[in-house]
């Protein structure tokens, strides 16, 4: 781990202007800096120890508690054809990744898992620190291989574009699509599947009035998933009885059998699995082809299971958060803005002089982190500006239709709701047309009711396309502009066929 990470400037370098034109990857509400530089530091110096190369150059601007985050526009490019081609080149390799994701994710996990909050006030600092930074290079350690999936299709779609094409070097153009789509299908459950399974279950013995096994496997439920609502910041809190009792009771009121919903599921996942062995052997699709589909198609389970490890290392977190607030006698919300570094070293003085106390609440408010290999710069106050106008991107508000990538094959007609966080469900109706940034599972339910769901980022094994799949609802994902042309009442008709969204 790097001793140094932080070097305040005053304004943008001008070197660093001239370079590949920078082009938006995410934009993340509710995440604070401390996460953020994790992946943010992976990206500039780990993931040469997976795939050979680092991105050249990130840079984060922070507003309060939301990123937005940047590569160079033909660096991410390059880099997702580097990882490409050694997944084409190797299939083995692609095979490595998943199970490495499933390694390091599980590892997080169970570190995470043996955080005892009652102790923490019983660690020496020393303790304290060996904790901290073993939870930072461990889940370093996991972005330099979780990263993958991400990076080789989520923002120019090379991974699923190879696809395409190899498909339509063996069947039409326009069944390429339904044809991916099917493919992507992969045997195992994902985590989402798994918990929305477990739930109806819990629904079924309900309704069956099974009430000491219902009692019994609602603790096991609560114990195994209460952690996913958290998200980065916790502001939402956790899935508790009283959320769970609420949502059987809902679910009971619609009139629905759960037992029946889960035949339902159960007998679409089979049609789905044998719709794809049948594709397989219709197109001849075998040996190499065969095992980069598999790599793919996995990758939509993988993708779940790091995002898992990291809500419940999220959780835990909190509870860290909060004895070096009381050691350092410092807000939480200025030590989430700290450097892994500026937190060891502050548990070694034992306080944060008032200078840093002044620069952490500026940090809170606004700042900029740029990053290349062994280079950190971080930038608060007129800078950040600065930095915004440099990357500020120009969108047509006039267009009336916008494309992206089919994850779900179907259509619909409704009225948008741009749906990003649990606060905005509350907008959301029957039959709306649910439009995000990027799905989470914090609004799941809200995709419940969605007649069809699009969002600006994401591949083809991103949440929303695995959730839609999961509902049967049209999707289209990497939209790229979704929630800046569309607004609250825009009546739409979505074609997920083609991936376009027309605005009528």
């Amino acid at each position: 781990m790097k001793k140094t990470k932080s070097a305040l400037t005053a304004h943008p370098p001008k070197h660093l202007n001239d370079r590949d034109p920078w082009m938006l990857a995410e934009d993340i509400p509710d995440v604070d800096f401390l996460f953020s530089q994790i992946f943010i530091s992976a990206f500039a110096n780990d993931l040469e120890k997976t795939v050979g190369r680092n991105y050249q150059k990130i840079l984060g601007i922070f507003n309060g508690c939301n990123i937005k985050f940047y590569y160079g526009a033909k660096d991410s490019d390059d880099f997702a054809k580097h990882i490409l081609s050694l997944i084409v080149n190797r299939p083995a390799f692609g095979a490595r990744i998943n199970k490495e994701i499933r390694r390091y994710s599980s590892e997080l996990k169970s570190l995470a898992t043996s955080i005892d909050s009652t102790r923490l006030a019983g660690l020496s600092s020393k303790q304290l620190a060996d904790l901290f930074l073993e939870l930072d290079k461990l889940h370093a350690t996991l972005y330099s291989w979780g990263w993958l999936p991400n990076a080789v299709d989520m923002f120019h779609g090379n991974f699923t574009n190879y696809l395409k094409k190899r498909l339509e070097e063996k069947i039409a153009a326009d069944q390429a699509n339904g044809a991916l789509v099917a493919l992507s299908v992969h045997q195992e459950k994902s985590v989402i599947d798994q918990e929305q399974d477990s739930f109806l279950n819990l629904v079924a013995l309900k309704q069956a009035r099974r009430g000491a096994e219902f009692e019994k496997n609602l603790k096991r439920h609560i114990a195994k998933y209460f952690y996913l609502k958290h998200l980065w910041l916790g502001r939402d809190g956790i899935y508790n009885e009283a959320y769970y009792l609420a949502e059987i009771k809902k679910f009971v009121a619609s009139g629905q059998k759960a037992s029946q919903v889960l035949r339902q599921k159960a007998k679409q996942r089979r049609d789905n699995l044998r719709k794809q062995s049948a594709l397989i052997k219709k197109l001849k699709i075998s040996g190499k082809l065969l095992k980069i589909f598999s790599v793919y198609a996995e990758f939509s389970v993988t993708k779940v299971f790091r995002r898992d490890a990291q809500l419940l290392w999220a959780y835990k977190m909190d509870f860290i958060f909060a004895e070096l607030s009381k050691r350092l006698r410092l807000p939480v919300m200025y030590i989430r803005f700290m450097f892994p570094g500026e937190i060891i070293k502050a548990l070694q003085a034992g306080y944060v002089d008032k200078k840093m106390s002044i620069e952490l609440k500026a940090r809170t408010r606004a700042c900029v982190y740029y990053a290349e290999k062994n280079i950190d710069l971080l930038f608060i106050g007129p800078a950040v500006k600065k930095w915004e106008k440099l990357v500020a991107q120009k969108i047509d508000s006039t267009v009336r239709e916008i494309r992206g990538q089919a994850a779900c094959l179907g259509r619909a007609r409704g009225t948008v709701k741009i749906i990003n966080s649990i606060k905005d469900m509350k907008k959301m109706n029957q039959g709306d047309i649910l439009v995000s940034i990027a799905t989470n599972p914090d609004i799941v339910p809200a995709m419940k009711k969605a007649a069809a769901i699009i969002t600006e980022q994401g591949g083809i094994t991103s949440h929303a396309a695995i959730v839609s799949r999961e509902f049967n609802t049209p999707c289209i994902i990497g939209t790229k502009i979704a929630t800046r042309v569309l607004k609250d009442g825009d009546l739409v008709e979505v074609d997920a066929e083609k991936g376009i969204v027309r605005i009528i």
